[in-house]
């Protein structure tokens, strides 16, 4: 129910239904105080908390394999956070084309070196650790440690007396 209809069943027209405000990574949120809890998840996370969170989660992290996996996010072509930053800086180029002002055309040229020539090698480097730790995790720990494969078992005899 949205926080400004009155609840006729809660004590007449004049009571609406009175939202609680929690605090959501620095923004009001109003939620029905029925559906609020201590449980609840912030919905609303900005883009900056959201790659905080996963330092975090990187720095909390289990093993190689779960840093590899957090990386993904990352390094991902689609919809990775280095691909949206290459996103945003040619948006912004775009738009300094587009203004036309005396040094508009240096900053959007300057926008597309930013996304080409600097992005270009920490993708590279960030996809270079991602597939390293990724390796980690199947590997052994150090040459020579692995356990030996377990010998073939010995055929077992039928009824029949002849073997499988």
């Amino acid at each position: 129910m949205a926080p400004d209809v009155a609840d006729r069943s809660a004590g007449g027209p004049g009571r609406s239904v009175a939202a609680r405000r929690r605090p959501a990574a620095g923004y009001r949120v109003e939620a029905d105080a029925e559906y609020a809890t201590e449980t609840t998840q912030d919905r609303y996370v900005t883009d900056g908390r959201s790659i905080a969170n996963l330092a975090a989660a990187i720095r909390d992290a289990a093993g190689p394999a779960e840093v590899s996996d957090r990386l993904e996010e990352v390094t991902a072509a689609h919809d990775g956070i280095l691909a949206a930053l290459d996103q945003l800086l040619h948006s912004l180029a775009a738009l300094y084309d587009g203004l036309g002002g005396p040094a508009d055309r240096h900053i959007a040229a300057r926008m597309r070196f930013l996304a080409e020539h600097r992005l270009g090698p920490i993708a590279a480097d960030l996809l270079h650790t991602r597939a390293e730790l990724a390796d980690r995790s199947t590997a052994p720990a150090r040459p020579g440690t692995s356990l030996p494969a377990a010998p073939p078992t010995a055929p077992a005899p039928t009824a029949s007396g002849r073997t499988r």
